[in-house]
């Protein structure tokens, strides 16, 4: 497609390319960004824990988020929903919250047949 425009006083032929910009076909606001403590991050580490215990804690700590700012205390119901997007299944789950419990970053309560409880500790 030709077209005209006038820059400095001159007038010339523009030719427009059809090409979208890739940018604009993007959906805006899907994607979670979850800041993680160092302290955290030190205590997993040192711990050498498993892939499944860091994704768990990072739903925990991005939960325990959306609560504490809405002003209530970073106590997160953890569902199997919950985990199923970071590919996390009822043992990993289990064993996780075992683990992130023996290093003290949270409290857990377990009920029957129901979902735990989850305090989350030290959110920065």
């Amino acid at each position: 497609m030709t077209e005209w425009a006038t820059a400095h006083g001159r007038r010339f032929e523009v030719e427009t390319l059809g090409i979208v910009s890739q940018a604009s076909t993007k959906p805006r606001g899907h994607r979670r960004f979850t800041k993680f403590p160092g302290t955290w991050e030190e205590v997993l580490g040192k711990a050498h824990t498993s892939g499944s215990t860091y994704a768990v804690a990072i739903v925990l700590m991005h939960e325990a988020w959306k609560l504490t700012s809405r002003g209530n205390k970073p106590v997160v119901k953890l569902t199997d929903v919950m985990l199923k997007r970071v590919h996390v299944g009822s043992r990993g789950k289990r064993s996780a919250l075992r683990k992130l419990e023996q290093l003290k970053l949270v409290g857990v309560e377990r009920r029957a047949n129901r979902n735990p409880l989850v305090t989350v500790y030290f959110v920065e």
